[in-house]
C-alpha cells in the first residue's frame, strides 16, 4: 500500500500559529474537513514554509531552497510526502522523490517534508491512524469578514504540547 492511497489522508498547511509559550505549530487541515493537525516545529522550519505560504523568499537561498536546487540539479522531482508516523511525541516522515522510474524513499521530519512539498507542490499525507488519533476539531461560526488565520490562532490560544 503506498502513501496517497488506502490508509492515508491528504491535507494541506491550513496555517501556522503560536501557541502560549510561542511555540511554531503548522496545522495541516484534511482536504476534506474542519479537522486539524497540529505538529510543533522549529522556528527556522515555521519560517521557510510561512515565506513560501506568502510567495516570498530571501535575496540568498535557505535550506529548503538549496535542497529543492539539489533535487532538480539531479533531475528529480518529489512526488509527495507522508507524515507516517507518532512514537514518543515525535512525528516522522517520509519524501518520495522520483527520477525518471526510479522512487527514492527518504526519512524526514515532518516539518522539512511539509516546506519541501510547499517548495515543489506536492501532495502532503498523513496515516490515517496518526491523523485519527491525533485530529483536533476547528470549533466555531465563522463570519465571512473572519481572518481564517485568526480563529487557528485562537483554537491554539490554550492548546498544550504536553497533550499529544
Amino acid at each position: 500500500m503506498a502513501e496517497g492511497e488506502k490508509g492515508f489522508v491528504r491535507v494541506s498547511v491550513g496555517g501556522l500559529v503560536k501557541d502560549q509559550r510561542s511555540n511554531p505549530v503548522v496545522l495541516l487541515r484534511r482536504e476534506d474537513g474542519d479537522e486539524v493537525l497540529p505538529i510543533w516545529i522549529g522556528h527556522s522550519e515555521a519560517l521557510a514554509i510561512e515565506l513560501q505560504l506568502r510567495g516570498e523568499s530571501f535575496e540568498r537561498p535557505l535550506t529548503h531552497d538549496l535542497l529543492k536546487t539539489a533535487v532538480e540539479s539531479l533531475g528529480a522531482s518529489v512526488m509527495k510526502v507522508a507524515i507516517t508516523e507518532l512514537k514518543n511525541n515525535t512525528f516522522f516522515a517520509k519524501l518520495y522523490l522520483q527520477r525518471e522510474n526510479d522512487v527514492f524513499v527518504i526519512d524526514s521530519r515532518p516539518s522539512d517534508s511539509i516546506a519541501i512539498a510547499l517548495k515543489f507542490g506536492a501532495a502532503i499525507y498523513v496515516a490515517d491512524e496518526v491523523f485519527q488519533n491525533h485530529k483536533r476539531l476547528l470549533q466555531g461560526e465563522q463570519l465571512p469578514n473572519d481572518n481564517p488565520d485568526d480563529e487557528l490562532r485562537k483554537y491554539l490560544r490554550d492548546l498544550d504540547p504536553g497533550e499529544f
